[in-house]
């Protein structure tokens, strides 16, 4: 089992040292798992008996079975009442609870509470059972128990697999790559449709809080102090390259997610001082093993690049590039023809005729993309995580288009394609070996043991499917619709093991897309 299960949604809540926390559990506890300096004492839900008074008070996928502990009408609102007693005046109750509504549900997810698929979506709050709850049920419920002061938090996928989190103050839109999460469903689930591409309309309409999967929700007796807006993690990374990023009213910070992580930050910050001695500007700087960046108005190249496209601007859009590419050649230090390149480090077969055609750079920075530069009279960079010896200079501009593309396909795909633009900076026929570099980088990075767990799991969705496919094969000629919906199966199976692949050699790996992104100045 992954072993962020469970633990993202309160990992990075800055609980205050010394403080006082009663976890009420259900199954299982992840308090103890955070590595906090704090008092914990621990309860399970069906056999709750408070005395003290605690700073906070944690309801992780307890608060459901509220009708079950509590006698009589308004069982939801009667506990936090319950609960209100035990707190102190400044303290903080943490609940964390699925959405009836929740786009999974639609999609066929299983939930433990509910004996078959679609039967959250179809049901009403239920007495003497635990339920999903709506965030419109929720703020009714908080209300009703005398709490003037509330924050809701949106993880995704779910409280449970957490790879991110947003807030009010800043809600996702389909171009933002924490949305390409890594979907994750109960046992007796049978996937129908792709839940990805449904959050993505779901996003650009507006409805996101709606069909959300979880909520996590701040409750207080005094003012919410907590400014967090975003969390991101990278859960299928290896330990060693684990970081929490979050954003909070003015900066963004990174810091080490565990102890082996922390020699990550140390590599990000002497990246960041070579940068500056090649002459690079960058945003970032590092205090106390954190990096920390402030928001910058000005936009980033990748937008610049889109907003030039999108207006059939073509030649000003490839002047744009050239410009970067030559900002970056002219300061990057070019390697000795000797050197052992990437190529051979990474064990692949490049023909000497292809390899003379590229220009190898000794500081291969791999991140100096579009999306990670923004532009005052001078680019400015961002987020310079990788760096690999004796790379080509075409790599680094192959990444930038490709990132480009990723997230902007729908934008810019109908005026120029892809591998026009490859075509275009005349590396095309590099393209066949950089695919098999990003793969290799991508394995250095991403952790087999979760992904080939994340692998089998979409593999049980796909065995539910089959077997919906066995019954609907014996279905009658007379049923038309369920013969029809049988054949669209097949889609569900492709647009997962695009999706996983998607993921998998994307940026979907990376912290952020952007400082400015994620603070919601453009979502």
């Amino acid at each position: 089992m992954n072993n962020s299960y469970g633990t993202n949604i309160l990992k990075w809540y800055p609980f205050k040292e010394n403080s006082k926390i009663l976890e009420i559990y259900d199954e299982n506890s992840i308090i103890d798992k955070l590595g906090k300096r704090v008092e914990v004492e621990k309860q399970q839900i069906k056999n709750l008996n408070i005395k003290e008074k605690y700073d906070y008070i944690t309801l992780i996928g307890t608060y459901e079975y509220a009708p079950i502990i509590i006698n009589g009408e308004k069982p939801y609102a009667n506990f936090l009442k319950r609960l209100s007693k035990h707190l102190n005046e400044n303290g903080k109750i943490l609940l964390a609870v699925d959405n009836r509504l929740g786009i999974k549900y639609y999609a066929g997810a299983k939930s433990k509470y509910y004996s078959k698929i679609f039967e959250s979506i179809e049901s009403e709050i239920r007495q003497n059972k635990p339920n999903l709850l709506l965030k419109k049920e929720l703020e009714k419920f908080i209300k009703e128990a005398e709490f003037k002061n509330y924050k809701f938090y949106y993880p995704v996928p779910d409280y449970k697999n957490t790879n991110s989190i947003f807030t009010d103050e800043f809600l996702p839109k389909s171009n933002h790559s924490k949305i390409l999460y890594p979907v994750d469903y109960e046992d007796g689930s049978i996937v129908i449709f792709n839940e990805i591409e449904a959050i993505k309309q779901i996003c650009d309409n507006d409805m996101f809080t709606y069909f959300t999967n979880s909520y996590l929700v701040e409750i207080g007796k005094e003012k919410i102090d907590n400014d967090i807006k975003f969390v991101g993690y990278n859960n299928l990374r290896k330990e060693k390259y684990k970081l929490i990023l979050t954003i909070g009213k003015d900066e963004v910070r990174k810091i080490a997610e565990n102890d082996e992580s922390i020699i990550h930050i140390e590599n990000i910050t002497k990246n960041l001082k070579e940068l500056e001695n090649l002459g690079f500007k960058t945003i970032e700087r590092v205090e106390n093993q954190e990096i920390i960046s402030n928001f910058m108005k000005e936009e980033e190249l990748d937008k610049i690049i889109v907003n030039k496209i999108k207006q059939g601007e073509i030649e000003q859009a490839y002047k744009e590039i050239e410009n970067w590419y030559k900002y970056i050649s002219t300061r990057l230090e070019k390697t000795e023809e000797s050197k052992q390149n990437i190529f051979q480090k990474s064990n692949i077969d490049v023909p000497e005729d292809i390899t003379n055609k590229m220009n190898f750079v000794k500081q291969g920075y791999i991140d100096l993309s579009f999306e990670n530069i923004f532009y005052k009279q001078d680019y400015v960079f961002y987020d310079q995580e990788w760096k690999f010896e004796n790379v080509p200079l075409e790599f680094i501009l192959y990444r930038a288009i490709n990132n480009l593309y990723t997230y902007n396909a729908r934008k810019i795909e109908p005026k120029i394609k892809k591998e026009e633009m490859y075509n275009k900076f005349r590396i095309d026929e590099f393209i066949m070996y950089f695919e098999k570099l990003e793969k290799c980088i991508q394995e250095e990075i991403i952790d087999k043991e979760t992904l080939q767990e994340y692998r089998n799991k979409i593999g049980l969705y796909y065995k539910n499917i089959e077997n919906l496919e066995s019954n609907c094969q014996k279905a009658t000629e007379d049923n038309k619709i369920l013969l029809e919906r049988c054949k669209e199966l097949e889609e569900v199976r492709i647009n997962y093991e695009r999706l996983l692949n998607e993921y998998n050699t994307s940026k979907g790996w990376k912290i952020i897309k952007g400082v400015r992104k994620v603070l919601g100045k453009e979502k």
